[in-house]
């Protein structure tokens, strides 16, 4: 009878904790994310139109709806081992299934390991991760795809545009991996006193390459924010100093068609992080839309709330430059209003050859110019 609630207990430690102000689904009602849903395993989590809950019968813990929320709505303690090898502060992870290892470093599933975490421990000084993983295929957390190595992939495409040190990966054995984890032996006694397949000062990447882990220097890469509230700061850090080059990527950056794109604002008025914003004039005119891509935590709203599909947003980018807007007066009910200006003609000739005013609002152009009690101000 206690051994059955110690281990309910430690379920109910396993559980994420829901940290609903930052949900998308707590502050826009047209958000269609569910990410949280589709990661999960276990079907644990629920949406449906009244609230998104979690099952805790369902839920074994294994922290794959954490890795992909956009917002950080969720968390869970995912502590790593760290040692230091070959020079490098170095974290240690292990899953659960992995073997007979517990203790420090072991988390309940690889993939768990979200970008944002990644990140963390990178401004924090770790650049390099020792791992130790089960059969991801006879797993019944598997999805069908490697995530924790596309984040890592994703992670240092980011970096490498911004001219940073990637953060390197390698794959061990059990043995290996707790040696490194309960030891922490000095590299150089490794390699004086292992034999030449071993992994010591000099061979330790090489023999992960021999491995086939991740070709033991992993280069590719994702940047999230470290604070989904506060994106900004977490970009500072890594942000070359001076003028940034146009290659530098962006983990989410929204792109607008201008072809599609009526100039409601609804974007600009839903976006809580500010990476898409309207530029007027000191006058109030609207000049253009602006992306602000290093804000971006790529929920998704601003695609659900636009209703002409002139929204997408898409995941290593560089920020694309501002939108121009034109303005007018609308000759049937007087409003102002903006919209996109259009891309220049495909022959190459001027922006403004051909591009005549706009004439209606977005309104009265669908309602046939005449003026309805809802236009009246």
């Amino acid at each position: 009878m206690s051994s059955g609630w110690f281990r309910q207990l430690r379920q109910e430690w396993r559980i994420p904790e829901v940290l609903t102000g930052r949900c998308v689904h707590t502050h826009c009602e047209v958000a269609q994310c569910t990410r949280c849903v589709d990661a999960c395993p276990q079907d644990a989590w629920q949406l449906d139109d009244e609230s998104l809950k979690i099952d805790t019968g369902r839920c074994d813990g294994c922290g794959l709806c954490v890795a992909v929320c956009p917002e950080q709505a969720l968390f869970q303690v995912l502590e790593p081992a760290k040692a230091q090898v070959e020079g490098h502060k170095t974290l240690l992870f292990a899953c659960q299934p992995s073997g007979p290892v517990t203790g420090k470093g072991v988390v309940p599933c690889l993939h768990a390991l979200g970008l944002p975490l990644l990140l963390d421990h990178y401004r924090n000084g770790c650049q390099q991760i020792l791992s130790l993983c089960g059969d991801c295929l006879a797993c019944p957390r598997y999805r069908g795809r490697d995530f924790f190595r596309q984040r890592l992939a994703d992670l240092n495409r980011l970096l490498a545009s911004r001219g940073a040190p990637v953060m390197r990966h390698a794959r061990l054995s059990l043995s290996q991996w707790q040696t490194y984890r309960d030891h922490r032996p000095d590299p150089v006694r490794i390699a004086a006193a292992s034999p030449p397949d071993q992994a010591g000062r000099r061979g330790f990447f090489r023999q992960a390459a021999r491995l086939a882990v991740e070709q033991a220097l992993e280069s590719a890469a994702t940047l999230a924010p470290g604070d989904a509230m506060d994106c900004a700061p977490a970009w500072a850090a890594l942000l070359p100093v001076g003028p940034v080059p146009e290659q530098v990527l962006y983990p989410y950056v929204p792109l607008i068609d201008p072809a599609r794109c009526n100039g409601c604002d609804a974007c600009v008025q839903l976006c809580r992080h500010q990476a898409l914003e309207r530029v007027d004039t000191a006058d109030g005119v609207p000049v253009a839309y602006r992306v602000q891509a290093q804000n971006c935590s790529g929920c998704g709203v601003c695609v659900d709330a636009c209703d002409q599909q002139a929204l997408q947003v898409r995941m290593l980018q560089p920020s694309p430059p501002e939108l121009p807007l034109q303005a007018g007066r609308c000759r049937a009910c007087g409003s102002h209003f903006h919209v996109p200006l259009p891309p220049p003609p495909a022959d190459g000739a001027g922006v403004d050859a051909g591009v005549s005013a706009p004439v209606y609002c977005r309104i009265c152009a669908r309602t046939d110019h005449h003026r309805q009690l809802f236009q009246v101000y």
